[in-house]
């Protein structure tokens, strides 16, 4: 590796704050460890990253799931680029804790040629207790030079809940702002973020006690980082012991950005 590579990018981002997608910075995201291939991240449950009236949304281990991955390719890459995310699936092995934290450990397959890369790993409680599995699809992207040589976070006050932090209200159907302090490095909405919207919308429209068992999401295009995205979930199917809700987000001129399904049991 290089001193311009995808390690040295996330040394910058643990010692200097500089080229943290903002994203990361706003949820109070850290690396605890970096190596070739592969990441430790840590994002702190506060209670602005709660549901409204409840623990912490399944959701919200998409999106630290997407945050572990990201970063394990991002620490494979010989260069600066970011990452895109393809395809993101989370099984759900046990419901998120209530307080404490949430952290990804996962590892990259090597750098071969800029092509798609695959990541796996798992998303724990603070004590290690399995949470999810989870696994993805990844292909480096260019990034804005100002993104990534960019020092400090968004600072935004802290939110209420969970959609407060996201800006929309309760139900299936939102649109959701992609403002800055939801982008990455690449000056779009962040995948993480996107996977989240979808999963709270699906979750939204499967009523019930059921709780999440597997998350997938294919994603399309990119968001452009101002305007709204729309955010919709249906059920497909909704049993006694098993649903299944499909979500979709879509950008202002009405292209599908990304598509999920959400199994419940």
């Amino acid at each position: 590796m290089s001193d311009a590579d995808g390690l040295e990018r996330l040394r910058r981002w643990r010692e200097q704050d500089r080229g943290v997608p903002p994203a990361f910075g706003r949820l109070s995201a850290a690396l605890d460890e970096v190596g070739p291939c592969r990441t430790v991240v840590r994002v702190p449950l506060s209670a602005e990253l709660r549901s409204a009236g409840d623990g912490p949304s399944g959701a919200l281990v998409c999106l630290v799931a997407d945050f572990g991955l990201t970063t394990s390719v991002i620490a494979s890459l010989p260069d600066l680029r970011g990452v895109a995310t393809l395809a993101l699936t989370v099984d759900h092995l046990a419901a998120p804790p209530a307080t404490g934290a949430l952290v990804a450990r996962c590892t990259a397959s090597p750098y071969v040629g800029g092509g798609p890369q695959h990541a796996a790993g798992t998303v724990s409680d603070a004590s290690g207790r399995p949470v999810a599995a989870v696994t993805g699809w990844f292909v480096p992207a260019a990034a804005d030079a100002v993104e990534v040589e960019r020092v400090g976070r968004v600072e935004e006050p802290p939110a209420a809940d969970l959609r407060a932090l996201l800006g929309v209200p309760p139900g299936p159907r939102f649109a959701l702002h992609a403002r800055d302090a939801l982008s990455n490095a690449l000056g779009t909405l962040h995948g993480g973020v996107g996977a989240l919207a979808a999963q709270l919308a699906g979750e939204a429209a499967l009523s019930g006690r059921l709780r999440p068992l597997t998350s997938r999401f294919s994603y399309l295009r990119p968001t452009p980082r101002d305007g709204s995205v729309a955010v919709a979930a249906e059920v497909v199917r909704q049993g006694r012991t098993t649903g299944v809700a499909s979500a979709t987000v879509t950008s202002p001129d009405g292209r599908l950005v990304l598509t999920g399904e959400l199994v419940v049991g």
